[in-house]
């Protein structure tokens, strides 16, 4: 009989003997295992199932004709199922029985073995092919309670790190997803990404990168008032002059000072200067569209239609609305220089020199909510789903809860970095921070955040990341840029 299954490479790699017995290695159908009998004692014990799943009862008359002149020892081999207790992850089935042979299919199985093979598989294929075999297994892998068990037998720490606003509208589907992806790229980034150095043609230090079209583009700031287009796609390791060639756009006269945020929207790119500019771009012809312009140098920055946030050196908060000339709105909310800048479709949250966080109102301009004290002053920000993290001065990283409309100070964690936390990024799947002590570190985004890997390939100071879609940026100020990139073969 052929073989089938899957490997680690994608392949087929479970063999269905011609003799009594099939065999499945369980080990072999996934490449995260999300429980392990030497590991899990409680490995046997049901998972979370949909009500009644445990209580299926089985139709007799499906299986009258097997009782029929049935000897005993026949009708012991019939129903053996043996889920190894010592360790290994194979699932036998006797089918010495011709009659048992011909019904066992996969819909048949008890929930708590198609549970435990589940188990061994990616939630990517779980979704796309498993669970559309049948009616029943739909509803069991659509139940939030699988995902739910799924996420807290592989990372048992409290997540997501705050509850949700609202529980019934968390997709805890999409959180596996997420959190599985991630843990498989960082846990083993030798053998799943590859990195890229590009230093062609700079002459200053780069103090921001953003990428954009899903992680295809990679826009670079730099010291040297240089503004580049990286097309990250152009990158391969079969290419040695892939770094150079890649530079798709180079505007050397972009700003007449430093380059200190980039960000974007749809298809236009922002960049903000201490030339106290703001400039607009059209991405596919990367031509100058629009300029607006502060009192002050513009250090941080959001961007979303019709609208830019800009933070200032001056202290104030910007609005400029990018179709018209002038400001829309200035206001001030701390006593020094703004650094970090974050918003949503109800809030602005910004962090200041003067070591608070604000939290304020943007359908009330003047009216502040909170603000929050720290004890280093915040240098970096990240906000989603009600969860604002913070990397400071003293290297340490806070968690706030702005879920209310309120800011509250949740816990402050020592994550490691020894200087200045220049740039941090959380999303459902990962927690990312870099530092001015040259280092980048992929975290567990829990209330209690584990380390997946430090990535040490950096050689001097990092000022800033950007992530997307397994194409993770880092400026430096040794004129170049790191890029760690998802090798083009692997099919996860």
């Amino acid at each position: 009989m052929a073989n089938s299954g899957v490997n680690e490479d994608g392949n087929s790699d479970v063999t269905l003997k011609n003799d009594d017995v099939i065999e499945l290695n369980l080990q072999q159908l996934n490449i995260i295992p999300h429980c392990n009998s030497k590991e899990d004692p409680q490995i046997n014990e049901p998972s979370a199932l949909p009500d009644g799943a445990l209580g299926k009862e089985v139709d007799s008359e499906r299986y009258d004709h097997l009782n029929c002149n049935e000897s005993d020892e026949s009708a012991s081999r019939r129903n053996h199922f043996n889920c190894c207790g010592n360790g290994s992850s194979a699932l036998t089935l006797d089918l010495k029985d011709d009659a048992f042979e011909s019904i066992v299919t996969l819909d048949l199985l008890p929930y708590e073995i198609i549970l435990h093979i589940a188990s061994y598989l990616d939630s990517k294929f779980i979704v796309s092919t498993l669970s559309k075999v049948c009616s029943s297994f739909s509803d069991l892998f659509n139940d939030v309670n699988f995902w739910k068990s799924r996420i807290r037998r592989r990372w048992p720490k409290e997540y997501p790190a705050l509850p949700a606003k609202d529980p019934e509208t968390f997709d805890w589907k999409e959180a596996c997803f997420k959190r599985e992806l991630e843990f498989y790229l960082w846990s083993n980034v030798a053998k799943k990404l590859d990195y890229f150095v590009f230093e062609h043609g700079l002459y200053g230090a780069v103090d921001t990168v953003h990428l954009v079209e899903n992680g295809n583009l990679l826009a670079v700031g730099s010291r040297d008032r240089y503004l580049n287009i990286l097309d990250v796609t152009k990158l391969t390791k079969e290419d040695e002059s892939s770094p150079v060639s890649c530079r798709i756009f180079c505007k050397d006269n972009a700003h007449d000072g430093w380059i200190w945020t980039i960000n974007s929207f749809d298809r236009t790119l922002s960049t903000g200067s201490w030339d106290t500019r703001i400039k607009f771009w059209d991405l596919p012809t990367m031509s100058q569209i629009h300029e607006a312009r502060a009192n002050s140098a513009i250090l941080c920055s959001h961007f979303e239609s019709n609208l830019y946030i800009a933070g200032s050196y001056d202290k104030n908060v910007y609005q400029f609305d990018p179709r018209l000339a002038g400001v829309l709105s200035k206001n001030c909310y701390h006593r020094k220089p703004i650094l970090c800048l974050v918003a949503n479709d109800n809030y602005i949250m910004t962090g200041s020199e003067d070591s608070t966080v604000a939290f304020y109102d943007r359908r009330h301009t003047a009216a502040v909510v909170k603000k929050q004290k720290l004890q280093q002053y915040p240098m970096s920000m990240s906000y989603d789903n009600g969860q604002l993290w913070v990397g400071d001065k003293g290297g340490s990283v806070h968690l706030l809860d702005a879920s209310s409309g309120d800011l509250k100070l949740v816990k402050t964690y020592n994550v490691g970095h020894a200087q200045k936390v220049t740039g941090i990024i959380h999303t459902p799947g990962v927690l990312i921070t870099c530092s001015t002590d040259k280092t980048v570190k992929v975290l567990e985004p829990n209330l209690d955040p584990g380390l997946i890997v430090n990535l040490t390939e950096m050689t001097s100071e990092v000022a800033e990341i950007s992530y997307r879609n397994g194409v993770l940026a880092c400026a430096s100020s040794g004129m170049c840029v790191g890029i760690y990139k998802r090798r083009e073969n692997d099919q996860q």
